[in-house]
């Protein structure tokens, strides 16, 4: 399983931050129409502003091929998204160890 894990910190809007990034959000959505992807987690720091997200997929392999076969409307969810944090950071990518 080849997994990305981003770092957010969100400062107001942490509802709608919740609401579009969780298990229900537009990019769970977008990213559960392949069949590869195998789902997220979010969770939110004791501070109550930061974030982390974790995304699986099958392999970096399936990840990409959809972020290629899909760029436009990611570059647009990314676009949209951008108002509900501060800051955003990818903390790496990691295959999980069985």
């Amino acid at each position: 399983m080849y997994c990305l894990a981003w770092k957010y910190k969100v400062s107001s809007n942490q509802a709608k931050f919740e609401e579009e990034y969780g298990r229900n959000g537009r990019w769970f959505k977008f990213f559960e129409s392949c069949d590869d992807y195998l789902g997220n987690e979010l969770m939110k720091g004791a501070d109550g502003t930061t974030y982390i997200l974790i995304d699986k997929w099958m392999s970096k392999a399936d990840y990409q091929d959809f972020i290629d076969e899909n760029k436009a409307t990611y570059d647009d969810l990314s676009e949209n998204n951008k108002t509900l944090y501060d800051n955003e950071e990818q903390l790496g990518e990691f295959d999980l160890l069985q």
